[in-house]
């Protein structure tokens, strides 16, 4: 006889992808676990930009004041030449264009230990913790859940849980638990030193680079503190020396002067290997990967944490629907949405590091700053151009359109709207784990009126003053050109599962049908 599941979720890691997941999963009301076989929080920065939409995402948990905080956005370059000439440029940035109407349009530097403490924090308040020091060692599933063994300083025990998900990092043991590779390629010639140090008497307002010709040293402050994350390339010739502060002090003597850059600590230091690996499918029965454990790739243009904060925010609902009996083929579009954007960062990102790599043996700015320059590039890095435009559950009917988010794209915000007790944006309306109906120019009964406030909510948003909600300065209608009665279904991760003219609901919840539990009629998924 099998053991009934003791949580409905068990997410194996505690990075920036794992906790993300039990945020919402716990603001949905889902019972669920995380363990991380680290006894103690991570305290190194890995990661260090936060972007557009990964601020969005966490503004819907609840977690981004900390990080507006805690982040700096302008962060000029200082190069220093080997002639010993300064020469300041620009911040390496990727503001995102107008159009896509966000509230977060600048990146942030930020440890990644500072995003880790602010979900920590937010799960706590939902109610949630980490559980340290416990590592997975195996892992086995049958059709009604799975069972994993954890080895804790107290000895070995097992969880039993309906859905396992693996946010474990590139070297994820739950991969390796249900037989699903990572398939790509190991860039042998593409390495990087790193390591967070700290550095007496040197200007926090800038990241500064030396160029060399025997590759490039980078320095950039890390907020809130007094570390500096390190960084340089080791050439394609060159055997990797062993991390340490003393050799890491030695690069600086040798390549920019005795003296002239003083380490003082090290509180982590590691050599990294540029990989660019994804699994085919995200999903093997009970089991789901998310974030660095489905896909590593190099770290040019700041993707590796975002891209699986987004995966743990298009898998949350998901698992919750089929939770709560929505059919288990839901599961399947987590892989189905999130595997193209995976090849997308990988293409672009190996592009940009190549790049990067044969300017960073330079011995000037020359060529290296328009490298970096091109390392950030808008809608992709940015985080907000990401579409599930041919996805399964984008609804492709509805009128033809010339201008506005069509389908399967992010819904931008916008300002300026105003009701019975309501000031503020669409994002103010949309947040929370609910799917929204905005009917503009509508004032008629629609289908979706019908469903649970916990599901759905309905707006209607219209320029007249009698509207429900007002259009008071115009920047829905002219963001969004919508025409009277039409009606914009936004799915809870804030995208644009349908637009169609009135009347045409029984068309979208007929389209996702194959999602949804028997006899629900009313619930989108």
């Amino acid at each position: 006889m099998t053991d009934a599941p003791n949580t409905d979720v068990l997410i194996i890691g505690a990075g920036p992808t794992g906790l993300t997941l039990a945020c919402d999963l716990a603001r949905r009301g889902v019972a669920s676990r995380i363990v991380e076989r680290d006894a103690v929080p991570n305290r190194a920065s890995k990661a260090k930009t936060i972007k557009p939409r990964s601020l969005e995402v966490l503004d819907d948990l609840g977690v981004v004041e900390h990080v507006l905080r805690r982040g700096v956005v302008w962060l000029p370059v200082r190069f220093h030449e080997p002639s010993g000439a300064v020469l300041d440029k620009p911040p390496i940035s990727d503001r995102a264009d107008q159009s896509f109407s966000t509230p977060y349009p600048d990146s942030r530097w930020i440890g990644q230990f500072d995003i880790e403490y602010a979900l920590r924090q937010r799960l706590e308040e939902l109610g949630g913790r980490v559980e340290f020091g416990a590592e997975a060692v195996g892992l086995e599933q049958d059709d009604d859940g799975v069972t994993v063994a954890l080895r804790t300083s107290a000895g070995e025990r097992t969880v039993r849980a309906r859905y396992v998900v693996g946010a474990d990092g590139g070297r994820s043991s739950t991969r390796r638990f249900v037989g699903l590779p990572l398939v790509g390629k190991t860039y042998e010639r593409q390495r990087w030193y790193l390591g967070d140090v700290t550095v007496p008497d040197l200007d926090r307002s800038h990241m500064h680079i030396w160029p060399s010709e025997r590759g490039m040293l980078g320095l950039t402050p890390l907020p809130g503190g007094d570390l500096w994350q390190f960084q340089s390339p080791i050439l394609p010739d060159d055997e990797p020396g062993t991390p340490s502060l003393e050799f890491y002090q030695r690069l600086f003597d040798e390549r920019v002067g005795k003296g002239a850059v003083v380490l003082e600590s090290a509180t982590w230091l590691s050599v990294y290997q540029v990989n660019a690996r994804v699994v085919e499918d995200y999903r093997k029965g009970r089991v789901l990967l998310a974030g660095d454990a489905a896909h590593v790739h190099s770290p040019a243009g700041g993707q590796g944490m975002n891209t699986g904060i987004q995966d743990a925010y298009n898998l949350g609902w998901k698992l919750t629907s089929v939770i709560d009996g929505a059919r288990q083929s839901l599961l399947d579009t987590y892989t189905a949405e999130r595997l193209p954007v995976a090849r997308t960062v990988l293409e672009l990102s190996t592009e940009k590091m190549t790049r990067t790599m044969e300017q960073a043996g330079r011995g000037s700015e020359d060529g290296l700053g328009s490298a970096l320059d091109e390392i950030s590039d808008g809608s992709m890095t940015t985080g907000l151009g990401i579409h599930y435009r041919t996805g399964p559950i984008t609804y492709p009917g509805g009128e033809r359109r010339t201008s506005g988010p069509v389908a399967g794209d992010r819904a931008p915000n916008a300002d300026g709207l105003e009701g019975a007790g309501f000031s503020g944006d669409l994002f103010d309306l949309m947040r929370g784990p609910h799917w929204s109906l905005i009917a503009f120019e509508h004032t008629e009964p629609v289908v979706f009126d019908n469903a649970k406030p916990t599901h759905m909510h309905v707006h209607r948003i219209g320029s007249s003053p009698d509207s429900a909600i007002v259009d008071v300065a115009g920047e829905f209608r002219r963001i969004y050109d919508p025409y009277p009665g039409e009606l914009i279904l936004v799915r809870t991760d804030g995208y644009i599962a349908a637009r169609v003219p009135a009347g045409q609901e029984m068309d979208v919840i007929n389209h996702l049908a194959p999602f949804r539990s028997i006899g629900n009629q009313v619930r989108p998924y």
